[in-house]
């Protein structure tokens, strides 16, 4: 070879390397380099820029959170998206996720993804504590953070599953409770981009009891003088937020099992010290709560009928949260399969009838249909 010529070898082989490492480089600010694997169920974050909302504001430096499971197919359309509940983050839902092995009962149980078949991810959803909140927020911290919505939540989660992640296609939404409300919200603004949709406990729009019981939610929080209007140094107890949520959760029935009278001191006293997120976190997501309408000014008929994916829809007949309704007659709409759980634990649904939902999520999931 001549001198010329290796001269020229070498120059395409450095700007070879040069693109390629500014390939690496920027899909690291994505969140994502290809062939680095993180471990399984590992807490990841996506770095979004910012994230324009539907009232115009903008969140600066942008961050979702997620957790990914499984492998991804060859034709990288197996994957099956779970956003988190209300107060709830992706750490919550690492249990949900895992290969079903039918000699073990135990894994049988809550496992709603099996990851021997799907790759699962699960989503920090706006406001959470891990994804971008006004706790976490530095240059927009505290009361400065701009109020978001549930469709804010779910564009946010597109373009982790499309920026970040490089996916054309999901099989799956399943979401419980704010999450379920999220699956309504992904069917309504990407019918295109998945097949399945499982809202569990969730509702395509808040009915006027739902709204009363988020309302005094946020009223218990604003009432704690420890709060002061958002602007706090330290948490506050939030004792009452913290117990009016412990009663609507669940039933009196259930209550009176798991609670004698001798030990109700002690429960009252656990339940008025549980943290889940920062204050004012919680205050962000009820509001995102309370504007949750994926039906707006049409019937709900024809907001589930404009919509693509097939429907597995299950509720609680006890909800005393998320009034069932709603996601009933979206399921009557459409002709989609339901479940009706009548268990006592009520929006609890995954502590006392796991395994009649996960059995159902999972052969959905499978063949879009029930046995």
């Amino acid at each position: 070879m001549s001198l010329f010529s290796r001269a020229r070898s070498q120059l395409r082989n450095a700007r070879r390397a040069f693109c390629i490492c500014q390939l690496l480089a920027g899909l690291a600010v994505w969140g994502v380099v290809p062939g680095v694997h993180a471990q399984e169920g590992a807490q990841q974050f996506a770095r979004l820029g910012q994230c324009k909302l539907e009232n115009r504001q903008i969140i600066e430096d942008c961050v979702i959170g997620y957790r990914t499971f499984g492998s991804l197919n060859s034709a990288r359309d197996n994957a099956i998206l779970m956003p988190t509940w209300l107060y709830g983050t992706s750490a919550d839902l690492v249990d949900l996720f895992g290969i079903v092995n039918e000699a073990s009962p135990l894994a049988r149980t809550r496992i709603l993804v099996d990851t021997g078949k799907y790759f699962g991810i699960a989503i920090d959803a706006l406001g959470d504590g891990v994804s971008s909140s006004p706790s976490n927020s530095h240059a927009q911290h505290g009361t400065a953070f701009p109020t978001f919505s549930e469709r804010d939540m779910v564009e946010a989660e597109y373009r982790v599953t499309t920026e970040v992640l490089g996916l054309k296609h999901l099989h799956a939404v399943v979401g419980l409770s704010m999450g379920g409300e999220q699956t309504f919200t992904w069917s309504v603004l990407h019918p295109e981009f998945f097949d399945f949709a499982v809202p569990v406990i969730g509702t395509p729009r808040l009915t006027p009891y739902d709204l009363q019981v988020k309302e005094i939610q946020l009223g218990t929080i604003y009432a704690d003088a420890a709060y002061d209007g958002g602007n706090y140094t330290v948490e506050p107890p939030l004792k009452l937020a913290n117990l009016f949520g412990a009663l609507v959760v669940t039933t009196p029935e259930r209550r009176n099992a798991e609670t004698s009278r001798s030990d109700f001191r002690e429960f009252v006293e656990k339940t008025e010290a549980q943290q889940s997120i920062d204050a004012n976190d919680r205050v962000w997501q009820l509001k995102a709560v309370i504007k949750h309408d994926v039906i707006g000014n049409r019937t709900l008929e024809e907001a589930a009928r404009s919509t693509r994916a097939r429907f597995l829809i299950i509720v609680s007949a006890q909800d005393h949260l998320v009034n069932p309704r709603p996601a009933l007659d979206w399921a009557a709409a459409l002709h989609a399969p339901t479940y009706i759980s009548q268990a006592n634990c009520a929006h609890l649904i995954m502590t006392c009838d796991a395994e009649s939902v996960s059995m159902r999520v999972r052969t959905f999931l499978d063949r879009g249909r029930l046995p």
